[in-house]
């Protein structure tokens, strides 16, 4: 690992610095370059084929995003100090980096019955899901049309009770329907179809798609392509709105005191976050990439960050007991030096529940290869908020109820963002200084200062995504796992100036 403390140092615009290896897995030579040597061959490099890659990458047409922004305030002048002001603010942004996958499988139509690959395998999916028996299953036009040479086998080109395993297999008797052998192979992948497509459409079984031109039977690399199952990439696709409606209270420094107020009522919406978030090149983020790249608006919601309610407020407060303050004005110096002079400042916001999303789990790739959709909500909204549930703080009052309420995505969603609050921010900081005039050269100031005063515990509900905010986990379905605020820290200063 290189950092600007222990990297080696450019010594000219042309020559490449080296350094030794400290393992041989660093480099099989010592010393060796820190930075790769330029490929051979020939520029551009074509990828090879059939390479069925996962990798990440840069749109080669990205364009600057730009946005229109629209202010209107109302700013009027009270009595004793009093300012107050009400806002509209307004922001729509266009061409905004967001990740979309470039290699995205096709969704094939059937010329004839106009039904696309989603919808077919959709269909299947949910026969699966009832437990429809095989030999109840009726013909779908989509696996008759495109995959005719599937009838007459089973999913893996294997009889009754054996690889297939569609509700009723291992009792089927006669011949199948190219339906029913599509359903017999994908009923192995239930909520991960992308292998059941991976299965079909690379491995031929139990065949692959004809398509117009194609040699009977049909070829491989039709929905898939032959270079990449994935390739995620920025592009300038992503766009976003907010408004908001602000109003603020000021008071200008009279009497000893200031302040500030401000309340905002706001949503913001967007395509994905993950620009906004994220620190690494490769994934990460908060279920903000495009899932179906050809749906890309499907995971359009309330951003990440949005909080449709926040507050927030500071002050300044001079103590009104010392020379030229309201009370004790004649005290002696020395009695002033300890109780004069002493001023108390805090900043505090609060903030209505932040958006957090609902996920599927590890494996359960129904829509694209790389990246699991989000669930989907069909109950009830489970209320959200901090409950203990078996000695664990949890967002639902009742998981068992709330797990419930979702399921996983079917082939073309990309599922729902964002659907659910949890606990929002609370913060309290305050400060109280005194500085002492020791000459008209030197002074002395004292500081304490409180971080979190109260000590309030906030709890991260989109931070619990990766392991617990999955309805694959039943035993610990949203127990919180980390917390928005920090404790409380206290910090103390003694500073001479002179």
């Amino acid at each position: 690992m290189q950092d600007v403390d222990t990297s080696a140092r450019f010594s000219d615009l042309f020559t490449i610095p080296t350094q030794s290896a400290q393992t041989t897995s660093d480099c099989p030579v010592s010393p060796c370059s820190i930075v790769a040597p330029p490929p051979t061959g020939t520029f551009p490099v074509t990828p090879p084929t059939t390479a069925f890659a996962i990798t990440w990458g840069l749109d080669d047409k990205l364009k600057t995003p730009y946005s229109h922004v629209i202010d209107f305030s109302i700013t009027r002048e009270l009595p004793h100090g009093f300012v107050v002001e009400a806002s509209y603010v307004g922001r729509m942004a266009h061409r905004l980096l967001q990740e979309e996958d470039l290699a995205m499988p096709l969704d094939i139509v059937d010329p004839a019955s106009k039904m696309d690959y989603f919808a077919a395998t959709t269909a299947l999916t949910k026969a699966a899901n009832a437990g429809t028996d095989i030999s109840q299953l009726a013909p779908i036009p989509y696996w008759e049309h495109l995959f005719p040479a599937a009838a007459g086998s089973f999913g893996f080109g294997i009889g009754p009770g054996g690889l297939g395993c569609a509700p009723g297999n291992s009792s089927f008797v006669g011949t199948t329907t190219a339906t029913q052998a599509m359903y017999d192979m994908y009923s192995c992948f239930g909520g991960n179809e992308t292998t059941g497509l991976f299965v079909a459409d690379l491995l031929c079984l139990p065949a692959c798609a004809q398509l117009a031109g194609q040699p009977a039977g049909g070829q491989p690399f039709n929905f898939f392509d032959n270079q990449y199952s994935s390739l995620y990439a920025w592009r300038s696709v992503g766009s976003s709105v907010y408004h908001a409606a602000q109003f603020s209270l000021r008071h200008v420094m009279t009497h000893g005191l200031q302040f500030d107020l401000n309340y905002t009522f706001s949503k913001s919406i967007d395509v994905g976050s993950n620009a906004e978030r994220i620190n690494q090149f490769e994934g990460g983020g908060f279920a903000s990439q495009i899932i179906n790249s050809w749906s890309p608006n499907q995971l359009r919601a309330v951003s990440d960050f949005d909080a449709r309610h926040q507050i927030n407020a500071n002050w300044l407060y001079e103590l009104p007991f010392g020379n030229g303050k309201a009370y004790a004005s004649g005290m002696s110096r020395w009695a002033n030096a300890i109780v004069g002079g002493w001023q108390f400042s805090g900043l505090t916001r609060w903030s209505s529940g932040l958006p957090f999303t609902i996920g599927p789990g590890l494996g359960f790739w129904a829509t694209n290869w790389e990246l699991t959709s989000s669930a989907v909500m069909t109950g009830p909204r489970p209320k959200t908020g901090v409950s203990i549930v078996n000695g664990q703080p949890n967002v639902f009052k009742d998981p068992a109820t709330a797990i419930q309420a979702f399921r996983f995505a079917y082939p073309g969603e990309s599922g729902q963002r964002n659907e659910l609050r949890g606990p929002g921010i609370f913060g309290l900081d305050i400060g109280f200084g005194k500085a002492w005039k020791i000459t008209e050269s030197q002074a002395l100031k004292f500081t304490w200062e409180v971080f979190n005063a109260t000590n309030s515990v906030r709890f991260d509900a989109a931070g619990s995504a990766g392991s617990n905010d999955n309805i694959s986990n039943s035993t610990s379905f949203g127990n919180y796992i980390q917390t928005l605020s920090q404790k409380r820290v206290m910090q103390f200063s003694l500073r001479y100036s002179f």
